[in-house]
């Protein structure tokens, strides 16, 4: 919208209105962060512009989808406020969601987890199961259009200007589009959208499938360098299984996402309410038994004397062992010492036995264990996200430039006192103090650093996971019950343990 169009709608709007500042666009509409002056309130306001307003056939196109959306009314979808048309500008007022869209959100930071991945498809899901439920197909799932509410972390659906009425079901919505003719976009359009074949709620299916393979990945399952390229891919060629491509990813939350793209409606999940009871099932944890309970509580409750311990041995113990074997003393003297060291070294992994014993007692294993620790700490880092943000802020990024600059001035400084170059003598009296204070200023610099990392990434939690996960782990539990057989390799699923037949 050039700067003349825009001043007009100011002009226009200003009775109700101030548009304070562009959010995007909406297909062929533009979108801007306005206040509305009656309510005192942040709305989005989303205005065709004067010259497509004259087309009949734009202006309907863009009535029509703010009449769907003011009858779809839902947590996940975001509402409409108000139409109207002012001075020759149609526009249509919504709710401002404060935060960034689900494209913006991958491509500033990378692939979701697979909790977080799991929490976005319920959301839209839900949302596509409403608008299903009332006639209504979206034809237009993708992250563009997911907003991501950065109070809450509620996905949220928007833009439904190519919805149309589901054949089966409604009347709500668009007339469905003629035979061979193909609209949304094409990266996230379903097969029988891509071949121009009239659609049904399975369609974005596949597209909140395709959504969740970029979002769990970092890649589209397709890759095309021309329209008819993708087109083509989408009809006939069978999307990558997940687990090529990003093999982290829970083989069960995998298999689901590989389901909504497959080529044949009736492969896919029957409807959106389907999908979103199985991502549900795959993502969300079970109940914790009291005694796995009871584990993670008592191990909390061991802090204090594991760093008594590691204090009296790496202090005390260690250095006497190391002072007996160099010093003349007598063999019995080292032995003494030897043996004392031993047995400190030893006392961790014999209360852990100990711990692991009752754990097998009350009749559970390892594989529960972890899927309770996996499951903990996944909602350790959504909290943790939420009170300190997802992201270093401003104030990390500073302290962590100016350990970066300490370090080059100590270094630097360091390297001008052994001589390693020339530098002028009015400097040379300076670079003791230029190396130790870029020493000193690094070492708290990272001090900070480390501070503020650990309120949003709970290392000790992160460790102990590590730990019960690991070889040692599961050296432990032999240890603690040598008479079991070996199981088979187990896969945790953020809360649910899947052991191949």
């Amino acid at each position: 919208m050039t700067e003349s169009t825009l001043q007009a709608l100011r002009a226009a709007l200003a009775g109700a209105y101030d548009i304070e500042a562009p959010i995007g666009r909406g297909g062929m509409a533009f979108v801007y962060l306005a206040r509305e002056r009656r309510l005192d309130r942040p709305v989005a306001i989303k205005v065709l512009p004067p010259d497509l307003a004259r087309d009949e056939g734009t202006r309907k196109r863009f009535l029509r989808e703010a009449r769907t959306v003011a009858q779809l009314t839902h947590p996940n979808i975001v509402p409409i406020f108000t139409v109207d048309e002012i001075d020759g500008f149609v526009f249509f007022a919504m709710a401002y969601v404060d935060g960034e869209t689900l494209a913006r959100r991958l491509a500033a930071r990378g692939p979701l987890d697979p909790h977080q991945a799991g929490r976005l498809l319920c959301d839209v899901g839900e949302a596509l199961d409403y608008a299903h439920a009332r006639g209504v197909i979206h034809r237009d799932v993708k992250p563009d259009n997911i907003l991501l509410d950065a109070a809450t972390g509620r996905a949220l659906l928007s833009d439904f200007g190519i919805a149309h009425a589901d054949p089966r079901r409604g009347l709500l919505g668009r007339p469905a589009a003629p035979r061979g003719h193909v609209v949304g976009t094409l990266e996230f359009m379903s097969p029988e959208q891509a071949r121009g074949d009239v659609v049904d709620a399975r369609s974005d299916v596949y597209s909140l499938g395709v959504v969740g393979f970029y979002a769990l990945s970092g890649r589209l399952p397709f890759h095309a360098t021309t329209e008819e390229g993708f087109l083509e891919k989408h009809a006939t060629q069978a999307a990558p299984p997940l687990a090529t491509i990003a093999p982290f990813v829970p083989p069960r939350v995998a298999s689901i996402v590989d389901r909504c793209l497959a080529k044949e409606p009736w492969a896919r999940f029957a409807d959106a309410a389907a999908l979103v009871r199985a991502i549900a099932e795959a993502v969300l944890p079970p109940p914790v038994p009291l005694a796995v309970r009871a584990f993670l509580v008592r191990s909390t409750h061991l802090e204090a004397p594991a760093l008594i311990h590691a204090f009296v041995t790496g202090v005390g113990l260690l250095p006497a062992t190391v002072a007996a074997w160099l010093s003349p003393a007598g063999g019995a003297i080292r032995a003494v010492a030897t043996s004392a060291l031993a047995i400190a070294l030893a006392l961790p992994a014999v209360v852990a036995v100990v711990r692991v014993r009752r754990l097998l007692a009350a009749g559970h294993n390892r594989d529960e264990l972890v899927a309770a620790l996996a499951a903990r700490q996944a909602r350790r880092r959504e909290e943790l996200a939420f009170v300190y943000g997802p992201g270093p802020t401003s104030f990390e990024w500073g302290i962590g430039w100016l350990a970066r600059v300490a370090v080059i001035a100590a270094i630097t400084g360091a390297a001008a006192v052994l001589g390693v170059f020339d530098v002028p003598q009015q400097l040379a009296s300076l670079l003791p103090v230029i190396t130790a204070g870029g020493a000193a200023i690094a070492f708290l610099a990272a001090v900070v650093a480390r501070a503020r990392t650990e309120q949003r990434t709970d290392p000790l939690g992160e460790r102990s996971l590590r730990f019960w996960r690991g070889p040692l782990g599961r050296a432990l539990f032999r240890i603690a019950d040598p008479g079991a057989e070996p199981a088979p390799p187990a896969v945790t699923i953020l809360g649910r343990v899947e052991t191949p037949a």
